[in-house]
């Protein structure tokens, strides 16, 4: 009596979410290849990709495996025009950030992205009327905004950061954890704030 075979059934394809060079700039990915196990590299990781590789992952292969079944293709935010209404019916300021990562894998990288600054209209006429009160004109409201963006964009805005390809593997001082700027057109500003006022309150236009 002979003993029938049957065929193992097949295994389906783990499906892959994006691709790796979809993820991270191809320095990285080098930098990977040299060193997968890192604690400071895969930091990074989870900072780039918003995961964390288990620790069963060793192998740049093992990584790279990982990361397109687990992670998405990085998303670019869309450019805002400068004025644009917030929802409340404020105004939208465009800001710039940057910022420069300093790893203790000796490499250092600058990101950059955009997102509206918004001033609700509340708060935007609390600003328009202590000018015209103390006869100071627009551009004390123009300062004030300026001066707000630079102290709180990072924190109230949420930017898509992304790298300029270039990292700099050059010795740096392992102290340093990074840098970050903003910046913005004045000029948009005082647009905004003179759209806004001719448009809801025309009669303090003029006192501007």
């Amino acid at each position: 009596m002979s003993e029938v075979m049957t065929a193992p059934e097949p295994v389906a394809p783990v499906a892959r979410k994006c691709k790796f060079e979809e993820v991270f700039d191809v320095n990285f990915v080098e930098l990977l290849r040299l060193v997968p196990r890192n604690p400071q590299v895969r930091a990074l990781i989870l900072k780039l990709a918003g995961k964390l590789p288990g620790p069963e992952c060793e192998t740049f292969e093992q990584l790279k495996d990982w990361v397109e079944t687990h992670c998405e293709k990085k998303a670019r935010s869309a450019p805002n025009g400068a004025g644009r209404p917030s929802r409340d019916g404020g105004i939208s300021i465009h800001v710039d950030f940057s910022e420069t990562e300093y790893g203790r894998a000796d490499y250092s990288v600058r990101r950059h992205g955009s997102e509206p600054f918004r001033i609700g209209s509340a708060d935007l006429m609390e600003l328009v009327q202590t000018a015209v009160d103390d006869v100071e004109g627009i551009e004390s409201i123009v300062e004030e905004i300026a001066t707000r963006i630079d102290e709180d964009a990072w924190s109230e805005c949420d930017p898509s950061m992304d790298d300029d390809g270039d990292y700099n593997y050059s010795e740096h001082d392992v102290s340093d954890t990074g840098e970050s700027e903003v910046s913005f057109n004045r000029s948009d500003i005082r647009h905004a704030v003179l759209a806004f006022v001719r448009e809801r309150h025309p009669e303090l236009a003029a006192e501007l």
